[in-house]
């Protein structure tokens, strides 16, 4: 850089030629010095009030940052950080559900079922969404927390990564990998086994213990997801045969309805006249949808207008009409809307569907005493034109389950000491990342993995350790699909290929139940996760009645919840895999500081076991909504039969519901889930060429026998590739070549040439 001379000016403007040289400065030095006294004379001009309060405010920056930098030398770094955060992200978990308990609690007055809210079904089902949300994502906190504990729990040490390769085997390093527990201490395996078991019940339980409940006379409430749950009335109503107009000479009123009057007999029910003009009209498509189910939620009376057409206007009542029991209690043996089947078929049960509805006809035996003392019957067959339907406004509720709130919370207190007792105890340096075992094995390298610097996972697969290896190396384009092996990818495709088949089976039979011609449209208004008297599973070969046949329907709506977690595991599994050859590759081209569970001097401290959180995230994210769409998809319903008129009359029986717009939702996203990590691993190419170890200590270790001490300081930064002044076991310089990670000089290796 040039440098320019500053003398003090004579009065002859000459300069001093006498000055000494160190007066010179760099022009960048001259800027600097001049921008400093410009800043100095700035300041000086500033009153004495001004100084104190820049003064002041320095002095508070300064203090500040003293507190945050004393704050961040006592928190723990590396993995034992992110073991303290995930235990404080259970112990979050941990204190909302006993929140939720306390504020239950004193909503229950002691009962295993309490109410929670109630009001119309609409503001119930918003309520019964957002809770079931916010429950799947606090699951998801706490299931997420759980699994990276037990990866940490899982990781080996140096010492037992020693003992199995003495013994020709070899750990995983990266993964959460059960042959590993085989070589951890004791307090490990317990931790690990606490933390796996305390998951299973969470799985099943962590979605299902609030559900709604409506009212109504004499009806049948639904509910589902059974720690919050909700549910709808079901009316059991009568059904009373009349004559009537015939609409087309009748004007309806601006809502549609029209004005009735009625005749001899009074109106039907024995409602008021001004009542039945609120009343609604089907027609018999409308009828027959509206009636042929199991439970009635939103109609009551019904009547079904037969025969010729009075000219009066008047509605004429025929019979005193008969109350429709309700089925599905198991107490009664007969079809729950028989009535729409008077004329055939005799099982009404799926014999509706069968039916024409603009042949829709009513039967009924009419018994005669003759004069002579004998009986004759004769069949009457009634033309069906339309129906008048009353019409029940639904009131719900947002119910809960306390007992299996505190199961939750019991099963929660266990993984949240698990994992403080783990945090806190476990104070071994275990190879949690990839960059750990690179640590190790260049600074310490391994006896055992000598002479074998490009071996790979599969050579190791069918190799005994210490079985010196030649080989020639071959520079190639890699997928990322090559990162986990080809039975990793069946496994996982497999999984999710049943999976998606099952929902697939189910979505099927939901549309089937629900009747010939249901399009998307018809799915589309049933709503996701809402309790309809269409969408019920009834007569099926599980407990129905009582507290045990609620939790066996909470077992069996929920058991998907279990067999998606595994899925997720699987997935994951296959995801860390893949981001774990991502990391050990890119050493190939570029020189890095090591990612390490415990730092030390300029290495990278690392919060995430695998995964980077930029990718971690959106996959739980995903996991997440998979999670909420299931539970949306099968839920709980359980089914309340009382009286209002009769206090004793209380029924109560447990079943599932289903959604096949949750059903669609969730073969969308499990679909583009499995697709699009098919689809990434096949096209997108590693960047880097080095032999695939995965998650093999034994190759991890080959690879990292760099020359001494020139390569060995793991604190510099480290960079793969064939390296000089390496001595083979024998203590003489190695006739073929060396590859290893070192943080020395480093060359590219030739392909076809030979190292060891």
């Amino acid at each position: 850089m040039p440098s320019a001379a500053v003398f003090p000016a004579h009065a002859s403007g000459s300069p001093n030629k006498e000055l000494p040289e160190n007066i010179a400065f760099s022009k960048h030095k001259w800027k600097k010095q001049h921008r400093r006294s410009s800043s100095n004379s700035g300041i000086a001009l500033l009153g004495s009030g001004d100084r104190k309060s820049c003064s002041c405010h320095c002095s508070v920056q300064n203090q500040m940052r003293r507190i945050i930098t004393r704050i961040k030398s006592k928190l723990p770094t590396g993995w034992r950080f992110g073991a303290w955060f995930a235990v404080l992200q259970a112990s979050a978990v941990l204190l909302a559900n006993i929140v939720i308990l306390v504020w239950i609690a004193t909503k229950s007055a002691g009962s295993a079922i309490g109410i929670a809210f109630q009001g119309d079904c609409d503001t119930v089902d918003r309520y019964s969404v957002g809770i079931h949300l916010v429950i799947n994502v606090l699951s998801t906190m706490l299931l997420g927390a759980s699994n990276y504990m037990m990866q940490t729990l899982c990781a080996p040490t140096r010492a037992e990564v020693d003992r199995a390769h003495e013994k020709g085997i070899w750990l995983d390093v990266g993964l959460q990998s059960i042959k590993n527990l085989k070589y951890a201490s004791r307090m490990k395996r317990g931790l690990w086994v606490a933390l796996s078991i305390s998951s299973i019940p969470l799985h099943l339980l962590c979605v299902m213990d609030c559900y709604e409940t409506s009212l109504g006379l004499k009806h049948s409430s639904f509910s589902y997801n059974s720690l919050f749950f909700w549910t709808i009335n079901a009316e059991e109503y009568p059904v009373i045969l009349a004559m009537g107009p015939d609409l087309r000479t009748m004007t309806p009123n601006a809502d549609g309805r029209y004005n009735w009057t009625c005749g001899y007999g009074g109106c039907p029910g024995d409602v008021r006249e001004a009542e039945l003009s609120q009343w609604d009209v089907l027609s018999n498509p409308e009828c027959i949808g509206a009636y042929a189910t199991d439970f009635v939620s939103d109609r009551a009376t019904v009547v079904p207008v037969v025969g010729e057409y009075v000219s009066n206007g008047s509605l004429a009542v025929r019979s005193a009409g008969m109350d429709i029991i309700m089925g599905g209690v198991g107490a009664v043996d007969q079809d729950p809307f028989e009535w729409i089947c008077s004329s055939g078929p005799l099982d009404c049960t799926s014999g509706w569907k069968d039916i024409d509805p603009f042949k829709w006809m009513y039967s009924y035996v009419v018994t005669a005493f003759e004069a002579n003392d004998t009986i004759s019957q004769s069949l009457v067959q009634l033309k069906i034109n339309y129906c008048l339907s009353q019409p029940v406004a639904l009131k719900c509720q947002l119910n809960f389950n306390v007992p299996l709130l505190v199961l939750v919370i019991i099963f929660n207190i266990v993984k949240v000491t698990c994992m403080a007792l783990a945090a806190r105890t476990i104070h071994n340096n275990a190879l949690v990342t990839v960059g750990d075992a690179i640590a190790s094995f260049t600074s310490n390298p391994d006896i055992h993995t000598r002479d074998m610097c490009l071996n790979s996972k599969h050579i190791f697969d069918g190799r005994e350790i210490d079985k010196t290896v030649c080989l020639q190396y071959q520079s190639r384009s890699i997928r990322w699909f090559r990162a986990a092996s080809k039975q990793d990818w069946m496994i996982t495709v497999l999984f999710f290929a049943v999976a998606i088949s099952t929902v697939l089976g189910l979505l099927i039979f939901a549309i089937s139940h629900l009747g010939p011609g249901t399009g998307f449209s018809a799915i589309w208004q049933l709503g996701i996760g809402k309790v309809h008297a269409r969408t019920i599973i009834s007569n099926w070969m599980i407990p129905t009645d009582g507290y045990s046949g609620l939790v066996a329907s909470v077992l069996v709506s929920n058991s998907p919840q279990l067999i998606l977690s595994i899925i997720y595991l699987i997935f994951n599994l296959l995801c860390t895999k893949m981001f774990l050859a991502r990391e050990w590759l890119s050493y190939s081209h570029a020189r890095k500081l090591l990612r390490v569970s415990n730092p030390q001097g300029t290495q990278r401290s690392t919060y995430s076991l695998q995964i980077p959180y930029r990718f971690g995230l959106p996959l739980m994210a995903y996991s997440t909504l998979l999670h909420w769409l299931v539970s949306q998809s099968i839920f709980l319903v359980q089914v309340i039969y009382y009286d209002e008129s009769d206090s004793d009359y209380n029924s109560t029986i447990s079943s599932c519901g289903f959604s096949s717009l949750g059903m669609i939702l969730t073969l969308i996203v499990g679909g583009t889930l499995i697709l699009g990590a098919l689809i990434f691993g096949y096209f997108s190419y590693f960047d880097g060429d080095m032999p695939f170890v995965g998650s093999c200590s034994a190759a991890i270790s080959a690879s990292c026998h760099p020359p001494i001490p020139d390569g060995s300081d793991p604190l510099k930064p480290m960079k793969w590739g064939a390296v000089l002044g390496f001595e083979s076991g024998n203590g003489k310089q190695s006739a073929v070549g060396h590859v290893s990670f070192s943080s020395g000089n480093v060359f590219e290796p030739i392909p076809g040439c030979y190292y060891s």
